[in-house]
């Protein structure tokens, strides 16, 4: 098993492991409250930092797949010449925006590397450490993507 196929299993299996532990934090809580008026104080905030790994996992994971959408339907009016210079383009400001992404959500972890969350006790530079994970992996499946793009032109194509 190649290192790339490891990934998306582990990545595959955390986002499940989060989403299936906020499912049951939800659910027992919302038995609790109802059957006997009190829950369980940090299962809200734990679910929390479920929802936003499961979410910048699965951002991972739909990247790799190439699964975004994507709104083609000027490129798709280009000729061929102009179709691979509006997507080299696009992908040149991908690569800046989960730059500026990057960036932000490190400053943002280390402003709140101190302060914890109520419940938990967790730090609340947990969830932005999210941020930072989900858009390093996110830039380098462009570049990667970008950099294959670039060397086949320079084969003409082949």
């Amino acid at each position: 098993m190649n290192v790339s196929k490891a990934l998306d299993n582990t990545l595959k299996m955390l986002s499940i492991l989060a989403l299936i532990t906020m499912i049951i934090l939800v659910f027992f809580n919302a038995v609790l409250r109802y059957f006997f008026d009190s829950g369980i104080a940090w299962s809200e905030e734990f679910a929390r930092i479920c929802f936003v790994y499961m979410i910048f996992l699965g951002i991972i994971l739909v990247a790799k797949e190439r699964g975004h959408l994507t709104v083609d339907i000027v490129i798709a009016v280009l000729p061929a010449q102009y179709q691979m210079i509006a997507l080299f383009l696009a992908d040149i400001l991908v690569l800046v925006a989960t730059s500026f992404i990057t960036i932000g959500a490190y400053q943002l972890m280390l402003l709140t590397y101190n302060q914890q969350m109520p419940a938990t006790g967790i730090s609340s530079a947990f969830l932005y450490l999210a941020a930072v994970i989900s858009s390093i992996s996110y830039f380098l499946v462009v570049f990667t993507n970008l950099w294959q793009h670039i060397k086949w032109a320079l084969q003409g194509g082949r």
